[in-house]
């Protein structure tokens, strides 16, 4: 289970990127080095989703499979969530 739990974690760092992305776009750039305020964007833009779909995915056959899931419910439940904001503000909204 420490590969889903390190996948888990980063899942959820790139979703906080992806949170600060969606406040920036609809803000301003509060982030006064430009190094951090791209590695944000790539972090939240691009790696967020992928990893995200992965680790729900990942979740989801350990579900089907009815193995046991040594992860704390809340990190589960706020990646499913973010997921599900992702498909949102990706798929749905620019439409």
């Amino acid at each position: 289970m420490k590969p889903l739990l390190f996948a888990s974690r980063l899942a959820f760092i790139c979703n906080i990127c992806f949170l600060l992305c969606l406040i920036i776009q609809r803000t301003y750039n509060f982030i006064p080095q430009p190094d951090i305020s791209q590695m944000v964007v790539v972090l939240g833009w691009i790696v967020a989703p992928i990893q995200n779909l992965i680790v729900n995915i990942w979740y989801g056959a350990l579900l089907i499979a009815k193995a046991p899931v040594r992860l704390p419910l809340w990190l589960a439940l706020t990646n499913l969530a973010i997921l599900l904001l992702q498909i949102y503000f990706n798929l749905i909204q620019p439409a």
